[in-house]
């Protein structure tokens, strides 16, 4: 039955998420052929600092309130979750509200002086006000995941996004011609944050709805402020940490370009084209792996709890080995057919040539994001907190060290070094707690001998039409891989069973 339940919830997580990627890269086509890729680079800037403040507003109340309320439930003592979701309400609209307030009266300051462009000061002070609906949000979302409701999460992301999206195409079409990039980076806030503040009061009911259902009466928890902070700080820190490192990479990305030659506007268009054209193309296929990071967190913090090593060491293993199973043959459709892609998306050949130069990094990105989950909720916050510290310091120093020197080129060779260190370090720790083996030959060998081979065999054949070809090699490529693992026995039978019962015998019911 619990087997069932989370397979349900990550088919129904699947889907949703999938359909909100669909849109959101949709989306960024849309915006990319209204402002350019100069203000797509201009919209990153400014979304790299609003990070930052989402980040300390939001990450850790996400986490906490999971791994807490996912503790209670397992002890049977379904009135703590209430007191659970109510003081961490309380703690996130505090520091949200305080962190907004910041926000808007430096918006200014980090205009002119951290991003030194004066277009950006607007649509930071117009952010600054989503920032408690997105905390208040965020607190839900952790109590769903606990529950293991995902559609109502999921469904919360999916109205976000089609809500933004609309306020922004109704607007641009009301305004006509956008007369300069600033104004239309504004459009996209005020989206942004309309998106926020109604997915809140859409959070707030779906909670009311299934709280009042529980029962007991919601009790005190003594250690709560002492667990909460141990659970929540480590994660916070670390995310803050990261992000304001990771801003202060955005910022120096496109200055380290002018220094290599580039003018500022053309700085501004190649970081655009990278970071918030080409990047989300990569993670777009990322989607069932998500939802499986996300939904292992309760999973593993449960089997932790209950001391149940051997559960651990199953879904961990399970998890990587499928992990590995789709990531490889997602890197090898964007290294074969990463040019016929970026043309299809963005009718762009040097969005191609990036995508298909960054293709090899993706195993590692995808992993890191199902490794990390899995780490969250086997209590190694300290671990998590470590790596990013380490990786967000090396990526500054390169990005300082490397750009002015290489251009592009440094954007690239700095996205590889990060992907594979952080990502090592997870797994290799992720490996040793959950006591992991490894098989090398038919995980990693066999895998990358056929996806080469059936790489070159399809990269040639003609199908006529740009989309026609691209869609028809790519279903081709996929067949062939899958047929080859099963000839090979990359895959066994129980592995095809596994699979079978994730889209198969497991019929959804709302």
């Amino acid at each position: 039955m619990k087997k069932q339940t989370f397979l349900k919830n990550a088919a129904l997580l699947t889907i949703t998420t999938f359909i909100t990627r669909s849109l959101s890269v949709w989306f960024r086509v849309i915006i990319s052929q209204k402002i350019g890729s100069e203000g797509v680079g201009l919209l990153s800037l400014i979304f790299s600092v609003y990070a930052f403040f989402a980040t300390f507003a939001t990450t850790g109340i996400t986490l906490t309130v999971t791994r807490m309320v996912t503790d209670a439930l397992a002890l049977k003592q379904n009135g703590n979750a209430k007191f659970i979701v109510k003081r961490c309400l309380i703690i996130g609209i505090l520091i949200s509200s305080i962190t907004g307030i910041v926000l808007f009266m430096n918006s200014s300051f980090i205009g002119n002086a951290y991003l030194k462009d004066e277009r950006t000061i607007l649509s930071l002070k117009i952010l600054s006000v989503s920032l408690p609906f997105m905390a208040t949000s965020a607190c839900l979302r952790g109590y769903f995941f606990a529950k293991r409701q995902a559609l109502k999460t999921a469904s919360e992301q999916l109205l976000e996004q089609i809500i933004e999206m609309a306020v922004f195409l109704v607007l641009i079409n009301l305004t006509g011609t956008v007369v300069s990039l600033g104004f239309g980076c504004c459009l996209l806030i005020i989206g942004t944050t309309a998106a926020e503040v109604l997915s809140f009061f859409y959070s707030m009911m779906l909670y009311y709805l299934d709280i009042r259902k529980t029962r007991e009466k919601s009790e005190k928890i003594s250690s709560f402020y002492k667990k909460a902070t141990l659970i929540g700080i480590p994660v916070t820190l670390s995310a803050c940490l990261r992000s304001g490192l990771s801003s202060i990479e955005n910022v120096l990305i496109p200055s380290g370009l002018k220094k290599y030659g580039a003018d500022s506007e053309k700085a501004l268009s190649q970081y655009g084209q990278i970071i918030g054209m080409v990047m989300p193309v990569l993670g777009f296929p990322n989607v069932f792996l998500y939802c499986f990071s996300q939904l292992m967190i309760p999973e593993m913090s449960e089997a932790k709890i209950s001391r149940h090593s051997k559960g651990i060491q199953y879904m961990a293993g399970r998890i990587f080995r499928f992990s590995l199973f789709f990531s490889l043959p997602v890197s090898g459709i964007f290294i074969f057919f990463g040019m016929q892609l970026g043309n299809l998306i963005y009718n762009s050949p040097d969005a191609g040539f990036y995508i298909q130069t960054l293709a090899p990094i993706i195993p590692f990105l995808y992993l890191d994001q199902v490794v990390d989950g899995m780490l969250k909720g086997l209590n190694e916050q300290m671990h998590y907190l470590m790596c990013n510290i380490l990786d967000s310091i090396i990526r500054v120093s390169l990005a300082f060290l490397l750009l002015p020197l290489t251009g592009t080129k440094g954007v690239i060779i700095i996205i590889f070094i990060s992907g594979i260190l952080n990502s090592g370090l997870s797994i290799s720790r992720l490996l040793k707690v959950a006591e992991v083996k490894v098989n090398w030959t038919n995980w990693f060998i066999k895998p990358i001998i056929g996806i080469v081979s059936i790489g070159f065999l399809t990269k040639y054949i003609s199908f006529g039409s740009l989309m026609i070809n691209t869609v028809l090699k790519i279903t081709i490529f996929s067949v062939l891989y899958i047929i080859y693992m099963i000839i090979c026995k990359s895959i066994n039978k129980e592995e095809l069973h596994w699979l079978k019962n994730l889209f198969v015998e497991h019929r959804i019911s709302l």
